[in-house]
């Protein structure tokens, strides 16, 4: 009887291991995710790659296969590596290089980078522009006080050489009569848009803008009354202009403000109303978010910048921080002027009062390089 115990307790003590055993090894399976299959190495390959299911994130392939490792791809669509001492057949690495090439994502899509027109940086503009009093030929006919200049359409024919030979690209003249308008755009050879021009009365086309047809696109024409001699109202020019290199849209605008003579006498009423006027205006067009530029003989000196430059936020081509303290304008005496929207760039200011110049008008003309940054005016490049 006790030969019978003892051989039941050895069969029972040899299922409690092989159930031991058993159980290791079940515990062995899950916490390795089911692959107790030994490698076909005695060592793991750094390359090898886990399988990975359909939700997992897309994996960057390397750019290289290792030299010895072959890629397979199981019926899920996981690339998998083996072992790097599988094979050393040669052009192995060139078949991995292909299999890897020709293998399906894992999961997600694949990113390509495109050009993105909306990332790219804004441009920015360079031009210049110039404020021209060309002296009307009323002036200079046989009968009046300045005589001993030449005719109208000589001296404005000679200006619109000087505006080729400076390289400029937009221009507000005052007291450009017909007569010399015609010889204006004779000399340039029809490079030049001109408005008004023509295309309203006489009187209000003396005080136009003359753009490059090659340089600008007209977005839109306009005029402003602007009280003149007497009060009696002169339409002034307001343009809306892109350029056609880099889409940049700005305004332009060009005004004569009436002075005191021996003919009309004083016009210090006339000339308040018509700087009140034109502050209207610029505090309108500032709101449109494109750069603003102003041009013109304003027959006063800092006060009427005093006067305009707040609303418009402008500064002077001529230097200073303009509105932004106070009304800053560098030192000089002028009433014929250039100012713009306080973020373009002036630079290369000058004030020609040559021996040519003197030839052509009794002003000077006042030139200046214009750099507009369209970071600065978002606006001004949209469509």
């Amino acid at each position: 009887m006790g030969d019978l115990f003892r051989y039941r307790d050895s069969v029972v003590g040899k299922l409690g291991l092989i159930g031991g055993v058993a159980v290791a090894w079940l515990l062995t399976f899950v916490l390795m995710g089911g692959n107790l299959l030994p490698s076909g190495s005695s060592h793991e390959s750094p390359t090898s790659s886990k399988t990975t299911s359909s939700a997992a994130a897309p994996r960057i392939a390397p750019a290289t296969a290792p030299p010895s490792t072959a890629a397979t791809t199981s019926a899920a669509g996981a690339t998998s590596v083996p072992d790097p001492g599988a094979s050393d057949a040669p052009g192995q690495a060139a078949q991995a290089a292909e299999q890897l090439a020709d293998s399906t994502p894992v999961a997600g899509q694949v990113l390509i980078d495109r050009p993105n027109p909306r990332r790219a940086a804004p441009p920015v503009l360079t031009f210049r522009m110039a404020t021209f009093n060309a002296l009307g030929s009323s002036h200079t006919r046989k009968g009046s006080h300045r005589k001993q200049k030449a005719s109208g359409p000589a001296r404005t024919a000679r200006a619109g050489q000087y505006v080729l030979d400076n390289n400029i690209d937009l221009i507000g003249f005052q007291e450009m009569q017909a007569d010399q308008r015609g010889a204006f755009m004779n000399a340039t050879g029809g490079r030049y848009g001109l408005y008004p021009g023509s295309s309203l009365r006489s009187m209000d086309g003396e005080n136009s803008i003359a753009y490059r047809l090659d340089t600008w696109e007209l977005v839109k024409a306009d005029s402003v009354p602007i009280p003149y001699f007497g009060g009696r109202p002169r339409n002034m020019p307001v343009l809306l202009l892109r350029n056609k290199q880099t889409g940049i849209t700005s305004y332009f605008t060009n005004f004569h403000n009436p002075a005191d003579t021996g003919e009309f006498g004083r016009q210090g009423r006339w000339r308040s109303a018509a700087t009140a006027r034109e502050a209207t205006l610029f505090s309108q067009l500032k709101n449109d978010g494109y750069p603003l530029f102003v041009t013109g003989d304003m027959n006063d000196q800092q006060s009427w910048f005093c006067a305009v430059a707040g609303a418009g936020d402008l500064k002077a081509a001529a230097g200073g921080e303009g509105a932004r303290s106070g009304c800053d304008v560098a030192g000089g005496f002028r009433i014929d002027w250039i100012a713009g929207s306080h973020d373009v760039q002036f630079s290369n200011y000058r004030e020609d009062k040559s021996g040519l110049v003197a030839w052509m008008t009794d002003h000077p003309v006042m030139v200046t390089d214009v750099t507009i940054d369209a970071a600065n005016f978002p606006k001004s490049v949209q469509n």
